[in-house]
């Protein structure tokens, strides 16, 4: 059984290095195509897949999980979304921008909504009514970062009302435009928090809290499999933004009507849901294990590239989701999981992948009004971003931490 598995893996990486030198990204003229080199791909690939399927079956059998890769996960994710929200390549390299923009960042946020899901279900073995626990947590949270991140919106705003007044449906001059803002302000920013956030990043707070809401109220009379299906179909339509450019004009003509007072699908219903269901129906599960996954996952990241490539140049709304990222995130969950690790770090790679997503936004806009010239050194501009939004990160998570010991301090002196 274990030599069939073997023939496959060898076979399926075979196909692979030949779909690529179909597609001239293996070419002749830097020798990546010569005979030799597309043998040595085949061996090595396949090799590497073979040892890294044996690790995760061998952790499988013996019910070994490891949960701090997950950890390590979202902070290489918390990382990749601060690129993406940099674009720092936009006008360096499209091979670039296209891997960094539309290709690896794009399964970062379905990963966090996932593994939100899958705790929330392990979590609510042990405490049943760890869903309103959470979210009562999660509220503080939201709350204060959109506090913080109010001001900016207005500066932002204010920078940029003439865009502001483009979009609208109607004529109206500036005066009048911060008028209506002003009187709408309240309504304004109620729609904020529960729709796309005061600020662009914190839409993902009222995506997963509305998410985990409706979720518990499904699983009460329903299965979850059965939420599993209605919100994959909210993600179909919440990727017509993705797919808007190749879809009839019928469709667009009825998809306009949302699109003129919604804007974009980046949200609970038509995003987040289906991933905190998937993830939360995983962890409901005795295991998660899929026969060949690691390879399952390279298949599902070629077919995910495919996608990518196939819409490039299409008329999109926007680029927020891939319907290829569903196998994509499922195999990539499951491989890193089961997959040994040899970290013995102390560091809590969750905290840090929490205020690096919360704070690279501020940093990204006092960087680029402070330096406005360095856009066209994008190494150097993600190495400043990510330097400067580590350390403010560090500043929190001690000043949190030392916050903590104080109040221990003043319960014993009571």
């Amino acid at each position: 059984m274990k030599l069939k598995k073997e023939k496959v893996i060898i076979l399926v990486i075979t196909l692979l290095v030949n779909l690529l030198r179909l597609m001239n990204i293996l070419q002749i003229e830097n020798n990546l195509a010569n005979p030799l080199v597309m043998i040595s791909f085949v061996i090595i690939g396949s090799g590497l897949v073979i040892l890294v399927q044996n690790n995760i079956d061998k952790n499988y059998q013996q019910g070994k999980l490891h949960y701090q890769n997950l950890d390590v996960l979202k902070y290489l994710c918390a990382i990749l979304i601060l690129i993406l929200h940099l674009r720092p390549f936009f006008n360096f390299s499209n091979p670039l921008d296209l891997t960094f923009n539309n290709i690896i960042t794009r399964i970062c946020v379905p990963i966090f909504f996932l593994i939100t899901g899958y705790f929330v279900s392990k979590k609510e073995k042990e405490n049943p009514c760890y869903i309103k626990d959470y979210i009562k947590r999660m509220i503080p949270l939201y709350l204060i970062w959109s506090l913080v991140y109010l001001p900016v919106a207005l500066f932002v705003i204010a920078t940029n009302l003439p865009t502001i007044q483009s979009f609208l449906p109607f004529s109206i001059p500036i005066p009048y435009l911060i008028l209506l803002l002003v009187l709408l302000f309240p309504i304004i920013i109620f729609i904020a928090l529960i729709y796309t956030g005061v600020y662009y990043h914190l839409w993902y707070f009222p995506a997963v809290m509305l998410s985990l809401v409706v979720l518990s109220k499904w699983k009460k009379k329903f299965s979850i499999k059965s939420l599993l299906v209605l919100s994959f179909i909210l993600l179909v339509f919440g990727a017509t933004e993705t797919y808007y450019g190749v879809l009839p004009s019928i469709i667009k003509n009825v998809l306009s009507y949302y699109y003129q007072f919604f804007f974009t699908t980046r949200n609970f219903l038509f995003f987040g849901l289906f991933y905190v269901t998937l993830g939360y129906f995983l962890g409901s599960r005795k295991n998660v294990y899929s026969k060949c996954c690691f390879l399952k996952l390279i298949v599902s990241f070629f077919i995910f590239i495919f996608e990518v490539i196939f819409l490039y140049d299409t008329n999109r709304l926007n680029s927020n989701i891939f319907l290829s990222c569903i196998p994509l995130t499922y195999y990539l969950f499951i491989c890193v999981i089961y997959l040994s690790n040899g970290l013995k770090s102390k560091v809590v790679f969750g905290k840090w992948s929490k205020y690096y997503y919360l704070i690279h936004p501020l940093v990204i806009l006092v960087v680029s009004l402070c330096f406005p010239n360095y856009i066209e050194q994008p190494f150097t501009r993600i190495l400043l971003v990510l330097v400067i939004t580590h350390v403010l990160s560090l500043l929190v998570i001690k000043g949190k931490e030392k916050y903590k010991e104080m109040m221990i301090m003043s319960k014993k002196g009571e």
